[in-house]
């Protein structure tokens, strides 16, 4: 009975590594090679202070978790900036590195390793038969696992989720991704550490073998037959995998010899078999088997009927939606109320308008911007100026250099030279979240949802100042992060209802149409309680009977006194709402004043048109 005792423990240490691992792949998207590297880190030095310092366990373990997290933040440091590709790579030169190093050294056994370690003992409890292991490794795995949870089915591994589908996008919520990431790859090290401290320990020794790259496959293996981002299949993944070995060579026979040969061929099978029938892993990721087992299943007809065509938005409760919206963001001193009797019910005449954004506080000021990309003008001394409560339009001729103003103008490019100042504070040399943070949020022309994120999750994600988002409070503050999540959520319903989304809120966002994509966009920004919003395109490829709920939409925004600034090329779209237009051209901002003024002149028609 022993034996089975045996190969349980085998698999509950391995259950940590995968937990940690799918904290790292599943969630966040970031790719390590060297996870059981980094468990050497924990067993090398576990298996040295219980052998040479006579250390308690505890203790021992401890020092090597928190060595592993330290390794794990400076492997995370310059890792992290590079691509995918590169990462792996990286990885896996310092798995060999971490290795290498620990065999040099005579007091860790060389290239040998550490055996006949001591047998453990918990202040005189001795763990002397693998059935002693039990009670403290099914302790371990569960205080791994809430760990884990928590971080990742919370506000902070809903960011960690926004950086697996685009890190870009989420660097314009105002997330600092650097920061994310490097925390995570340096938990997750840590749990690997503390794993490889616990199998140095259970089987008595430490050896580069115990941790070599083919360990760190087999915890990959384990994480993807699982499920990704479903802790529960990182167990029943583990756990499988884990008994492979004693199945073959006791349950079914097979030589030890053979045994190994055989589990590469089942593994292999395995997850030919998983990719061709359930790529998603056996427990994927939002499968809940507490709702399963309480007879809920999966609501597909609200995902067909986002996909469906025929479908309108419900903007009837938009008004409410607004008014309400506006005392919450007036009351948290994000605007200024000025003029607040002016009526925009002269919209459409032009002149009135130009009138009103004249007299406009100015938001942003834009002076000398200028980026250059080899020989390539992408702007050239712009000037221009966004004011409160007014929509100003930006349009050009194809390859201008429109998009790339809303780049230099939310850090995602850094100028040659130039200023751009929000309320007075220089944007240039900060990064995306940081401007984000500090008011002005964009929208890609593109959209760039978060695709396997629901709707209310994508606009929750730009909510700003959760505490949920920052790891002490998450752990030591969990009162707090509940109401502040319940306010999000309840912000985020509000805006969904604005833009007539709110039946979608439980979609996933790669299920719906282009049209409700735009819309759940313009809700994702609305929702940032940003000062200045930057819309690149928000009409152009949606139907036409989308275009008309869309502009009436951000019509509707001038009441909240936020400065609004367009790029379109549909000029019907930029006469209905603009109060201000810059036309550019290579580079250079030519012409000012209203649509009228502008498509008047010959010049610029023959520019924008390509006739005269």
């Amino acid at each position: 009975m022993e034996v089975w005792y045996f190969y349980t423990g085998i698999a509950l240490i391995y259950i940590i590594f995968a937990l940690s691992l799918n904290l790292l792949l599943g969630y966040a998207g970031q790719v390590s090679a060297a996870h059981a590297a980094f468990g050497a880190v924990g067993g090398f030095l576990t298996g040295y202070l219980l052998q040479a310092r006579q250390w308690n366990i505890v203790f021992a373990l401890a020092l090597g978790t928190a060595v592993a997290f330290i390794i794990g933040a400076l492997v995370a440091l310059p890792a992290l900036k590079l691509s995918v590709e590169f990462l792996i790579l990286l990885t896996l030169a310092m798995s060999s590195v971490i290795i290498g190093f620990f065999t040099t050294f005579d007091q860790l056994g060389g290239i040998n390793g550490l055996t006949s370690l001591p047998k453990s003992n918990l202040f005189g409890w001795k763990w002397q038969n693998p059935s002693d292991w039990m009670l403290p490794l099914l302790v371990a795995v569960v205080v791994v696992f809430a760990i884990c949870w928590r971080i990742g089915e919370s506000p902070y591994g809903r960011v960690l989720k926004g950086i697996r589908e685009d890190d870009q996008a989420t660097r314009a919520q105002g997330k600092n991704v650097f920061r994310f990431k490097v925390m995570v790859f340096a938990i997750t090290s840590a749990m690997a550490g503390f794993g490889g401290g616990l199998l140095a320990a259970f089987f008595q020794l430490s050896t580069p073998g115990l941790f070599g790259f083919s360990i760190s496959l087999s915890i990959i293996a384990m994480v993807i037959f699982g499920g990704m981002a479903n802790l529960l299949g990182s167990v029943l993944g583990a756990g499988i995998l884990s008994f492979l070995d004693p199945i073959l060579s006791r349950a079914i026979g097979i030589r030890a010899d053979q045994a190994g040969f055989v589990r590469l061929i089942a593994y292999g099978l395995l997850l030919v078999a998983l990719v061709k029938l359930r790529p998603q892993g056996l427990i994927p990721e939002g499968y809940s088997v507490v709702g399963r087992l309480r007879g809920k299943r999966p609501d597909t007809s609200r995902i067909e009927m986002a996909r469906a065509e025929g479908w309108r938005p419900d903007v009837s409760t938009s008004i409410a939606t607004l008014a309400e919206a506006e005392h919450e963001y007036l009351e948290h001193g994000s605007a200024v109320v000025v003029g607040a009797e002016r009526a925009f019910a002269d919209k459409h005449d032009q002149a009135s308008r130009a009138g009103l954004w004249e007299d406009a506080d100015v938001l942003v000021r834009v002076r000398g911007l200028s980026k250059r990309f080899g020989g390539i003008v992408a702007a050239e001394d712009l000037s221009m100026t966004l004011r409160r409560g007014t929509i100003t339009a930006l349009v050009g001729p194809n390859g201008a250099g429109k998009t790339t103003v809303f780049n230099l103008l939310t850090g995602f490019i850094k100028p040659d030279r130039g200023s751009v100042k929000l309320n007075g504070v220089q944007l240039v040399g900060r990064t995306p979240d940081s401007v984000a943070r500090l008011g002005m949020v964009r929208t890609f022309q593109d959209v760039r949802l978060f695709q396997r994120l629901d709707c209310l999750q994508n606009v929750q994600m730009a909510v700003p100042a959760q505490p949920g988002e920052r790891l002490v409070p998450l752990f030591f503050q969990p009162r707090r992060v509940s109401a502040a999540e319940r306010e999000a959520t309840a912000k985020a319903m509000r805006w969904l209802e604005f833009v007539g989304m709110q039946d979608f809120a439980k979609v996933p966002a790669g299920a719906l149409s282009f049209g409700q994509s735009k819309l759940l966009s313009l809700a994702r920004v609305l929702a940032s309680d940003a000062q200045v919003l930057l819309l690149d395109e928000p009409a152009s490829g949606i139907d036409t009977h989308w275009i008309d709920t869309m502009l009436g939409l951000i019509e509707s925004l001038r009441e909240q006194r936020r400065s609004i600034c367009i790029v379109e090329h549909n000029l019907h779209v930029v006469g209905r709402l603009a109060d201000h237009t810059y036309f550019m051209e290579l580079g250079r901002i030519t012409a000012e004043g209203t649509i009228d003024e502008l498509t008047s002149s010959p010049r610029l028609a023959e520019v924008y048109f390509g006739a005269a």
